[in-house]
């Protein structure tokens, strides 16, 4: 009998954690799948009947957006470095290095956020950027 009632338990378990790990049909959930797709290189080379130029031109424009889109987000992040470290040339080497990987990690924040928002219009200041180094990294 205590057997029968432990099994009856598993499968309500089972079902009840089955229905959180499945994708609803709404269309709201992500999948792996999805990810897949969004992050390979050719989403339409998965069925080789189909290729045709349109795919291929249609794949290399994804592939240069993507690319385009990376690119923009490390230059913003070190451009958020060099401005970090030109505005805290005069400060601490703890000051430099924590203030320098916040702005690199968050490049577009750091920038409007800390620089514009904060150095800009509420202090009234604007750093001095250095001519001959992007990067002025003194110790």
């Amino acid at each position: 009998m205590a057997k029968k009632s432990k099994s009856r338990s598993n499968s309500k378990s089972k079902s009840k954690f089955a229905d959180v790990a499945a994708p609803s049909s709404s269309g709201s959930s992500v999948t792996y799948n999805d990810i897949i797709d969004l992050l390979s290189v050719s989403p339409t080379a998965s069925d080789q009947n189909s290729v045709n130029w349109q795919n291929r031109l249609q794949d290399y424009c994804i592939l240069f957006l993507k690319y385009l889109f990376l690119v923009t987000i490390l230059t913003l992040n070190f451009l958020g470095l060099s401005v970090s470290l030109n505005c805290n040339a005069d400060q601490e080497m703890t000051t430099r290095i924590l203030s320098g990987i916040f702005a690199f990690f968050f490049g577009f924040v750091y920038l409007i956020v800390n620089y514009y928002t904060y150095k800009v219009l509420s202090n009234g200041k604007i750093c001095k950027m250095d001519r001959e180094k992007l990067f002025p990294f003194k110790t």
